[in-house]
């Protein structure tokens, strides 16, 4: 079955039937009273127009847009955006845009140079692009999969996309027939150039067979341009290595033994910005909703200096210092510290890339799953689910320095250098989402086991 088949007659990207209401336990006092006076001004500024506004309504004029170094965060629990100043590290302003993002396409494009103003979205089945500048869809591309993960590439032009994989996947899948194209993971590649005649197309697929594609990353620099990519695929325990153009897969390698019982189930993977690094998060343990094998979780550093022979130089693991079960990486721009999200711990514990050993684990408050560097990639901004807030970890310091209050359960996020215009109606119906109206079709991202990560 090819991807278009599959588009129109798998409707899994339609519900997520393991959505969790983040208000089933009230609503904070002080979310009330801080919406409700945004409520009111909203539906004033509604009634006078938008004189005085400084968010006057969107009108589509990408001339219009302020550029400014910001962070832009999916709150999962209420389908709002905040919109974060990279520089003073304040909330400018929390807006409804009807649907979310566990992990946006994050990494490149979104450098303080960077003139990529689009936000690209795993929404569950597929994903979407929405405009900086004015929050509005441009692009939406339907996978037939649940999950799915993206990477934009360094230059702009392509977005690689890993689809169907997730560690809850069935480790005895079933072989009739009629299900076979759930059988059939796929890689895409998008066409993500807004200039493009093509773009927002899919110019090339890899049917992958039952591997469970988890992740997708570019690298290395160098002398081979980000000609390649990276996919963990946690079912057959490898780790497919793609050329960029053709979209082909050039190697497929063994990640090893696992350190206990069960399988090693690699699953995300983070490449280092300019250098020859590869951060690969492991399961450990067994595969399925309930595995026979509980997940102890385990970091791999794999040298890719030859991208074609990726090569595990050490794996960390509970007996190293690792809190717990790492759900993916983000790699400083020097190559020196990776930080890994280790939500069981309300944690993000920092690797010593020089020594390959942990540095230091970090509190930040909550459970946290995901996270992305500010446009200047000297700080790291980490949504936490369960504080409805921002951490701020400052990468020379290694520290927490500062938290951001957001909307409700904040899961995704990615930087940029764009100021998006908006308008009352969408401050108004951020309001209402926050204290748990529900407006719209309120769009999910893959979120199994009460979280939005790949497992």
């Amino acid at each position: 079955m090819d991807l278009q088949d599959r588009q129109s007659t798998d409707d899994r990207s339609k519900i997520d039937p393991t959505r969790v209401d983040p208000f089933e336990h009230g609503i904070d006092r002080r979310r009330v009273l801080r919406s409700s006076a945004v409520a009111s001004g909203a539906a004033l500024a509604g009634c006078l127009g938008s004189d005085g506004d400084e968010y006057s309504d969107s009108d589509g004029d990408e001339s219009d847009a302020e550029r400014a170094p910001t962070v832009y965060v999916f709150n999962n629990g209420d389908r709002t955006l905040s919109i974060i100043d990279a520089e003073a590290d304040e909330l400018v302003e929390t807006v409804f845009i009807d649907t979310t993002a566990s992990f946006p396409a994050n990494q490149y494009g979104t450098g303080a140079d960077s003139e990529y103003d689009l936000l690209w979205l795993n929404v569950s089945g597929g994903v979407r692009a929405l405009a900086q500048h004015t929050l509005e869809e441009v692009a939406s591309v339907e996978t037939g999969f649940g999950p799915n993960y993206p990477n934009l590439s360094p230059d702009g032009d392509h977005l690689v996309v890993a689809a169907g994989g997730t560690t809850t996947l069935d480790p005895d899948p079933d072989p009739d027939p009629d299900d076979s194209d759930d059988n059939d993971h796929v890689i895409v590649r998008v066409d993500a150039n807004p200039e493009s005649d093509t773009f927002g197309e899919v110019t090339g697929e890899i049917e992958t067979g039952y591997t469970g594609p988890c992740d997708a990353t570019f690298g290395p620099d160098g002398e081979y341009e980000y000609e390649y990519v990276y996919v963990p695929e946690i079912a057959t325990e490898t780790l497919r290595v793609l050329s960029v153009d053709p979209f082909e897969t050039v190697a497929e390698v063994d990640v090893g033994e696992p350190t206990g019982d069960g399988h090693v189930l690699p699953f995300m993977a983070t490449a280092s910005f300019d250098g020859d690094v590869l951060l690969v998060e492991n399961g450990e343990g067994t595969l399925g909703s309930n595995p026979d094998v509980p997940r102890e979780g385990s970091e791999s550093i794999w040298d890719v200096s030859d991208p074609e022979s990726p090569t595990e130089l050490e794996r960390i693991t509970r007996d190293d210092g690792l809190p717990a079960m790492p759900i993916t990486s983000e790699v400083g721009p020097d190559t020196e510290a990776a930080y890994l999200f280790t939500p069981d711990a309300e944690a993000v514990t920092v690797i010593d890339l020089e020594d390959r050993a942990v540095d230091r684990v970090l509190d930040v408050g909550g459970t946290s799953i995901s996270g992305a560097w500010g446009p200047n990639r000297e700080k790291l901004y980490v949504p936490v689910q369960t504080a409805n807030h921002v951490a701020v970890i400052d990468h020379a310091e290694r520290e927490v320095v500062t938290t951001i209050d957001t909307g409700e359960s904040p899961t995704g996020a990615v930087g940029g250098t764009v100021r998006p215009k908006t308008d009352a109606t969408q401050r108004l119906r951020s309001s209402l989402a926050s204290l748990g109206v529900d407006i719209g079709d309120q769009e999910a991202t893959f979120c199994p086991e009460d979280n939005c990560y790949c497992g």
